[in-house]
């Protein structure tokens, strides 16, 4: 799965891969017609060619190798047409000046087509009836002409691929843009054999490389968070069974960070159709998931406080009055109004203000139960729905947050000191429905601020 890129898949090391094939067919070549070269020839042939391979494993030759390569190429295949003018060696010297469209580099290409077109006018000069025949070999015209015909094919050619090499570049650039901000892993398994697959990804996203998840394929069931295991365990039936998958689900890290993926899985069968391998692609998705949670927040909670806000507290008030009907128990609803309030915010400043309902919030959300709700509904006014209670609990819950109004706030070094008016209404006896159920306790708190406020009081019908 998406094996990485080799320095042995360097055009330089294929290049000289290349130069020893045809080194040895030459030289097989020569044998087979019986030619024979001096001790000289073959001590400058070798020196040569060990030229470029000194050099194979720095740095110098991925980077200018291929200038050597190419001058290693023309230099031996030259010497070979001085020391046996043939026509066979002329084309190797011309087949030696094409391999250079592997570079996909013009400057190269001309370079050796200048090269080999000197070297044969050069060698028809010194040995004029040697390569073809006198009758066709009466001018250099006939080596100069093959030269450029075969200079501008691979021009045409390295341009073909230069194209092609560019809109693969875009590809990939377009899908490096779709994975940006994520990380990707591609994983394959086979249900057989048990051995799984995985992309360089797996290292991003989990943190630990893809060779220790391929050896202990357990390993990564480890990092499923607890609470999705047995989704995914379903799934992965569904899977057995040939249905196609998306799996929204966490992994909790070794570091103790939590991150959201996409796991996509497609079933994959063989001739029977029995499902015998599943690939699959899984994309992290935690940021997006972060800016959802930040959306819904700023859906249902109030940015100020950071409570509940009014549609919050409504979805919260059908969800508990359906399991309170069922047990046939009653709700309370507390509607708190602040006092003094206003007069704070004229004298101090919105600030101070918002400061203070900060604190106020956190006041009276630490004296309410797991199953009950504080929200605010805007300005200073609050709410609480407290669940299953009696009249004497109702009665305890006010008491306590007349309480917490009792002792001054410090707010930016100010002391400062608010009351509340409370109003509360109960379930059923004061409404069956929240809109009623607000509309009374408000009443009842206004009636708590006729009567001198910092004060609770229950609805009167």
């Amino acid at each position: 799965m998406g094996r990485p890129t080799q320095i042995t898949d360097h055009p330089n090391f294929i290049m000289l891969k290349l130069l020893w094939f045809l080194v040895i067919i030459t030289c097989l070549l020569d044998l087979v017609q019986g030619k024979q070269y001096t001790v000289f020839q073959y001590m400058i042939l070798l020196i040569i060619l060990l030229l470029p391979t000194l050099f194979a494993k720095g740095e110098t030759f991925l980077t200018r190798g291929s200038y050597l390569l190419v001058t290693v190429l023309i230099l031996y295949f030259s010497l070979r047409l001085f020391w046996l003018p043939s026509l066979i060696n002329l084309l190797f010297l011309y087949l030696a000046m094409f391999l250079t469209i592997l570079f996909q580099s013009p400057t190269l290409i001309l370079m050796a087509g200048t090269a080999a077109t000197a070297v044969s006018i050069i060698v028809f000069q010194l040995h004029p009836g040697s390569l073809v025949s006198a009758a066709e070999a009466m001018q250099p015209v006939w080596f100069i002409i093959p030269g450029l015909i075969l200079i501008s094919l691979m021009l045409v050619v390295n341009r073909f691929i230069q194209v092609a090499q560019q809109q693969t570049l875009r590809e990939q650039q377009q899908w490096h843009n779709i994975q940006k901000g994520f990380a990707i892993l591609r994983w394959s398994f086979e249900i057989k054999t048990k051995r799984l697959f995985l992309s360089q990804g797996a290292e991003e996203l989990t943190g630990l490389p893809a060779e220790l998840f391929v050896k202990q394929p357990k390993e990564i069931q480890k990092l499923v968070h607890p609470y999705d295991s047995l989704r995914l365990f379903e799934a992965y039936k569904d899977l057995l069974a040939g249905k196609k998958k998306v799996i929204e689900h966490r992994l909790l890290l070794n570091d103790g960070s939590i991150r959201w993926v996409h796991n996509f899985a497609l079933p994959c069968k063989d001739q029977t159709g029995q499902v015998v391998r599943v690939d699959g692609l899984i994309i992290d998705v935690s940021e997006q998931k972060s800016r959802e949670e930040k959306i819904k927040h700023m859906a249902f909670y109030d940015q100020l406080t950071g409570l509940p806000n009014r549609i919050m507290f409504e979805n919260y008030f059908a969800f508990t009055l359906a399991g309170e009907k069922h047990r046939e128990q009653k709700l309370a609803l507390i509607f708190i109004d602040l006092d003094q309030f206003k007069q704070v915010n004229d004298e101090m400043g919105h600030d101070v203000g918002d400061l203070l309902l900060k604190e106020v919030a956190v006041r009276i959300k630490t004296i309410m139960r797991e199953s009950d709700m504080l929200a605010r509904l805007g300005g200073d006014e609050f709410v609480a729905l407290i669940t299953s209670v009696s009249r004497e609990t109702i009665t305890l819950v006010a008491e306590r947050i007349m309480e917490t109004f009792s002792r001054s706030f410090i707010i930016e070094g100010y002391e400062l000191r608010v009351g509340a008016s409370i109003g509360i209404s109960v379930y059923p006896e004061d409404g069956r429905d929240l809109e009623t159920l607000i509309k009374s306790a408000d009443e009842a708190m206004y009636t708590a601020k006729r009567k001198g406020k910092n004060q609770y009081y229950f609805y009167v019908n």
